[in-house]
């Protein structure tokens, strides 16, 4: 063989062995939003997880805001707000399935644990007033990746075990709880707006995973009533040729949005379970309601072409939904709707 064959060969060898550590260790030609393959996590793979133990005392819970409920600062709620009674104290917290604590941050205030059910599932809880102290010992400065990465185990717990105690939030006494998928992502009307958050791309209906009588108890908490609660969470709120759902106020996707929520000044209309139309905008403190039942009442999801909303806090919100897709609005703080949308002075949203 002659010294050209020779180097040839050798130039081969190199670039087997190039594309075989790439292979192990992951390129950067791959999709960055996906997780890494299940065989990296610790726990094990499991994507079809049940959850067998209820994660509190539900005779101690008032009522459960489902996934998409709308709140202050948010364009999608990606977990579910759990509200104690009144008249309870506190409520323990415990384990809804064999699982494993992978992290644990600490505000000052409350805990935010998180745990693993399998390399795909993962569960969240915010709003954690007292842990048990084998996770208070763990509490580290900030969060991690759920998926990528796939962080090590800290702590395992058993269905059923207790995880610790919560007053909830001082304002609402409520908590969080959010269970994500990596095999299953939310759909949004505008995907490129929400997926490059990892809680809104994976985001999942927790009650789904419970054993069925579970689930139906829990279902029988979404609320506020009195109106005809879903069989399952609402998900994202937004309806194609509709006013329904979130909107920004520039036509630029950007590619790492904070939280995809107050940054870039969004608008959010949407229904809440007890018939109420909401509008929450960009990072306004306030929360705009139009009651079930007045003169101006009509469900977002069936507003095709315009509608004005006069609100209790005064004055009114009038929408008018264009040809191209756009939504424009105008806002006025005191006064009652006028008979046609004006020519000037509106702002302009897009999904």
């Amino acid at each position: 063989m002659n010294r050209s064959s020779i180097q040839t060969l050798i130039i081969i060898a190199m670039g087997v062995m190039v594309n075989s550590l790439l292979l192990a260790c992951g390129s950067d030609e791959g999709n960055p939003n996906e997780p890494p393959p299940s065989s990296a996590c610790e726990t094990g793979s499991n994507p079809n997880v049940t959850f067998t133990a209820a994660f509190t005392d539900l005779e101690d819970i008032q009522h459960i805001e489902p996934l998409g409920e709308l709140q202050v600062f948010h364009n999608f709620s990606a977990h579910t707000y759990v509200f104690i009674k009144p008249e309870v104290t506190e409520v323990p917290i415990y384990a809804p399935v064999d699982m494993d604590l992978v992290n644990v941050t600490f505000d000052g205030t409350d805990y935010q644990p998180m745990f693993r059910a399998s390399c795909e599932v993962v569960l969240r809880f915010g709003h954690i007033t007292n842990p048990v102290t084998a996770i208070r010992d763990l509490v580290v400065g900030q969060g991690i990746s759920m998926f990528e990465g796939q962080a090590p185990t800290l702590l395992s717990f058993s269905a059923g075990e207790l995880i610790g105690t919560t007053s909830g939030t001082a304002q609402a006494k409520s908590f969080d709880f959010g269970v994500y998928h990596s095999e299953r992502s939310q759909t949004f009307l505008n995907n490129d707006r929400f997926h490059p958050v990892e809680t809104f791309r994976h985001s999942t209906c927790p009650y789904d995973y419970f054993t069925a009588d579970l689930r139906n108890q829990m279902y029988d908490l979404f609320g506020p009533k009195p109106l005809a609660q879903p069989l399952n969470c609402r998900g994202p709120r937004g309806k194609a040729g509709t006013i329904a759902g979130p909107w920004f106020d520039t036509v630029e996707v950007f590619s790492t949005p904070y939280h995809g929520q107050t940054e870039f000044s969004p608008l959010l209309v949407a229904t809440t379970l007890n018939g109420t139309v909401k509008i929450v905008r960009g990072t306004e403190i306030n929360v705009y309601r139009t009651l079930l039942g007045a003169a101006t009442y009509a469900d977002p999801e069936g507003v095709t072409t315009e509608h004005c909303y006069e609100v209790e806090s005064g004055g009114y919100f009038y929408f008018q939904l264009q040809a191209d897709g756009t939504l424009r609005v105008e806002r006025e703080t005191s006064g009652t709707c006028p008979s046609e949308f004006p020519s000037t002075g509106y702002l302009t949203y897009y999904r």
